[in-house]
């Protein structure tokens, strides 16, 4: 069997997603030909694959030369040569204004799948009505089990980050894609009112560290650390690096998923992983997982919702809540499972059960 993931290189894709799939397949089922490349994509080759498995289309176009004229005709070569076409709904429309200007690229894919991965039940309900052509299957984001194996204690994490011992941490992961994720920090830091509370947020705003560029960037920074409560490394982009993030979590006593538009997280996921309760927003894909275990979700419609739902996560902390699920959680959520689950799909796409 030979699958084609299309994105340029799954190894440089900003998260573990695509490349922890495809070495988890290998590892299992080394009969299985994964391939991927924006030029072996737009190559005639592409047919000699039974599955074609889209990403983040969005992505993929708005970095490309071709139109989105050129991927239908492409979609259409290709399901005429037998090619099975699957897509990962990892997003309902592009996030705010990245790569906007390609939305029309996710409606070709997932106009022409045969199968359709979702993540959560809130996307597969509404696109079995919207797609029902297609074939709708449920495969929940795994753990990056297989690319974190340090789990620092919390002493060892305070030590590493300089942070002082008899504070509170909250982790919010991830870039700041709009204002309103950035004011639903703000907010939470007035509701929550206690200086002994810290928001951990590595990416919260960009600051030039050259003297000449922007000093008033790193006032801004010197205020929120001091006024807010809220710490951030200074960089929006990959502000933290893969073998520091364990001392994030290592640190933090709960972590926020700061969206209020979204429809998957892997965030809500890796929490979990080093035993830490989440709370997110009540929408999407997201909402659902985590009334799924319990932890507290915020409503997108009133944000005076954040402080009290981070509040009760904080009590849960202390009662050991999350590290009580850990098991539960890998048993569900590993790598290991959820690349078993996507085979058999692939499997059963191949010969035509799908």
């Amino acid at each position: 069997m030979k699958v084609f993931m299309v994105h340029e290189d799954p190894w440089h894709a900003g998260n573990p997603y695509i490349y922890t799939l495809i070495e988890g397949i290998q590892k299992s089922h080394p009969d299985c030909e994964i391939g991927w490349g924006r030029e072996p994509f737009w190559q005639d080759n592409i047919c000699s694959y039974d599955i074609v498995h889209f990403h983040w289309p969005q992505t993929f176009m708005g970095n490309d030369t071709h139109t989105e004229t050129d991927l239908l005709h492409h979609i259409e070569h290709m399901k005429a040569a037998g090619v099975k076409i699957v897509a990962t709904c990892h997003d309902l429309e592009p996030h705010y204004n990245q790569f906007a200007d390609q939305g029309g690229s996710m409606q070709i894919v997932y106009a022409h799948c045969d199968v359709i991965i979702h993540l959560g039940e809130y996307s597969k309900a509404l696109f079995e009505k919207r797609y029902p052509d297609a074939m709708h299957i449920l495969i929940p984001h795994h753990l990056y089990d297989t690319v974190y194996h340090q789990f620092p204690s919390r002493e060892e994490s305070l030590k590493f980050l300089n942070l002082p011992e008899n504070r509170t941490y909250v982790l919010c992961f991830g870039t700041f894609r709009a204002k309103e994720e950035q004011q639903l920090i703000l907010n939470l830091s007035r509701q929550l009112a206690d200086k002994k509370v810290v928001i951990l947020a590595p990416s919260f705003m960009n600051v030039w560290w050259r003297r000449f560029r922007m000093p008033h960037k790193r006032l801004k920074k010197w205020f929120y650390e001091h006024f807010y409560r809220i710490y951030c490394t200074g960089r929006t982009w990959r502000a933290v690096k893969d073998c520091d993030l364990p001392y994030y979590y290592g640190a933090a006593d709960v972590v926020l998923i700061q969206r209020v538009k979204i429809l998957n997280s892997g965030n809500a996921l890796m929490p979990m992983l080093f035993g830490k309760m989440v709370v997110g927003p009540d929408c999407g894909n997201v909402g659902p997982l985590l009334r799924h275990w319990d932890y507290p979700a915020f409503s997108v419609d009133d944000l005076s919702d954040v402080g009290p739902c981070v509040k009760e996560a904080l009590q849960m902390e202390k009662a050991g809540v999350a590290r009580q699920n850990m098991q539960r959680q890998l048993n569900e959520y590993s790598t290991a499972v959820v690349t078993e689950q996507l085979y058999d799909t692939y499997l059963q796409m191949v010969s035509s059960v799908l």
